[in-house]
């Protein structure tokens, strides 16, 4: 019940946000952490990247006994960054700082593809690939533990995903995962509030995360090259569009992610990560008398990190591409479903690559549906771009006006172009047949025998494009109508 209420007050448009008390006026966007980062690149003559991460840890106060074991001690002093203005190092502090209080989460930036990431494990993992051990055994700090880490897993994610689901068995009903949030203003982000009270291991944590563990293997593998930190994550980050899935860029990160811990035991990591930081640490959560509690840690939870995080897509909520509300009461859909509707939009005819094209053509899609056609809501349910991304429309939750006499029988996804004598990027294609379609049925929103039809098989036109349809026809779980 608590889920469907809070679908509907993202579909009202009821946001409440917080002020944060630290008074920093530069955007909390990610090029701003390049920007500075460049800066001080520029002004210290820095030409080695294991100081710039060393100052970062600095500012952000990582430099405790776990992380000197897995990244080396921080060798900096203050005077080295005596040059940035006083709201340079606020900005820095900030930003290097991942803190959850009830539904305000801070330390995170925007970025330009219009995810949001916690800057801390990214940079932890800059730090972690420089100097990069893939076999850091735990006798080392205990001889009677056995057991192996990857510095860059443990440094970004492995600890804090324990954690989180250690919190979550101790206390039976908290959850383990987070949520996403949204920004007070996508031009000027400052404030970011998530969309529940959620745990420290939220949607933007694992984004960080995530790009931590693949910008830390990059520099690993390219230790001969010099390169600069600013370089690398302006190439990550970047707004020019995407063409290919093996790019290196921060459209892809779960699939990149995915393909980089696919020779690990991600259970074995969490749980040597976290012995780790017990032997370390003076956490509170590590009882003298709980010798066995790591062992709570479960296959179970790694699946559904595995699930959410890596088998289904990446949404871009609605408040992000800033989605007029709902006009009046939504229609909530009766779970799990038959069927999926494929459609294309037509109109926008061309494909989106970038977040700022693809949020517009939401807008503009809305707008028609909503002004034009009379409609409470843009139709579909959800619909994709040629970004990497799924856009939520009315979600999993709400019934849609997509399908004509079908609405509530499943779900509408349209591919943002015109699709009559072109495919949509293989990249596209793979989202939903191979990601949208196993997440629902795992998450229980489609049945698993679905049944897949183009919108042309049950309304009188051409949509989703002739060549789109031969295609989907190839597909599992697509029937012809009798």
């Amino acid at each position: 019940m608590f889920q469907k209420m809070k679908h509907l007050l993202i579909l009202l448009g009821c946001f409440f946000f917080w002020t944060h008390s630290k008074e920093v006026s530069i955007p909390f966007h990610i090029s701003q952490v390049i920007h500075v980062i460049e800066e001080i690149e520029n002004k210290l003559l820095v030409s080695s990247a294991v100081k710039i991460t060393e100052l970062l840890r600095k500012i952000g106060k990582q430099d405790n006994a776990y992380y000197q074991h897995l990244l080396g001690d921080v060798l900096v002093s203050d005077a080295e960054l005596s040059f940035l203005t006083k709201e340079q190092t606020e900005f820095l502090k900030y930003v290097m700082q991942h803190e959850v209080k009830s539904t305000s989460e801070y330390g995170v930036v925007l970025t330009r593809d219009g995810t949001s990431v916690a800057t801390s494990p990214l940079i932890l993992g800059l730090a972690a690939g420089l100097k990069r051990q893939t076999n850091m055994p735990l006798s080392v700090i205990n001889q009677d533990l056995a057991g192996t880490v990857d510095n860059i897993l443990s440094a970004t994610l492995t600890k804090d995903l324990g954690l989180s689901y250690l919190l979550s068995h101790i206390n039976q009903s908290t959850a383990a995962l987070g949520s996403h949030g949204c920004w007070n203003n996508i031009s000027y982000p400052n404030v970011f509030t998530l969309l529940e009270v959620s745990p420290s291991f939220t949607d933007a944590f694992v984004n960080g995360g995530f790009d931590g563990v693949i910008l830390g293997n990059y520099l690993s593998e390219n230790k001969d090259h010099a390169l600069k930190i600013s370089s690398v994550m302006r190439e990550y980050y970047n707004e020019n569009g995407q063409t290919g899935q093996a790019q290196l860029k921060s459209n892809f990160r779960r699939q990149n992610f995915a393909h980089f811990i696919r020779n690990y035991d991600m259970r074995e990591q969490v749980k040597n990560s976290l012995y780790l930081y017990k032997h370390l640490s003076q956490d509170p959560v590590f009882q003298p008398s709980d010798n066995n509690i790591i062992d709570l840690i479960s296959e179970k939870d790694m699946e559904e990190f595995q699930r959410v995080y890596l088998e289904c897509p990446a949404i871009i909520p609605r408040c992000m591409w800033e989605a007029k509300p709902f006009i009046g009461t939504p229609t909530p859909l009766k779970l799990p479903l038959g069927f999926v509707y494929i459609h294309h939009t037509y109109e926008p005819s061309k494909p989106c690559r970038t977040f700022p094209e693809c949020a517009a053509d939401m807008r503009s899609m809305q707008r028609f549906h909503q002004e034009d056609r009379g409609w409470q809501d843009i139709g579909y349910n959800f619909v994709v771009g040629s970004d990497g991304y799924l856009y939520e429309g009315r979600g999993w939750l709400i019934q849609g006006a997509h399908t004509k006499g079908n609405n509530e029988k499943g779900y509408g996804v349209s591919f943002i172009g015109d699709y009559t004598s072109a495919l949509p990027e293989s990249f596209a294609l793979e989202l939903v047949k191979e990601s949208f379609l196993k997440c629902a049925v795992k998450g229980l929103n489609i049945v698993s025998n679905f049944t897949i039809h183009g919108h042309r098989q049950l309304v009188n036109t051409s949509c989703p494009g002739e060549k789109l349809y031969q295609l989907i026809k190839t597909w599992p779980g697509f029937k012809e109508v009798h």
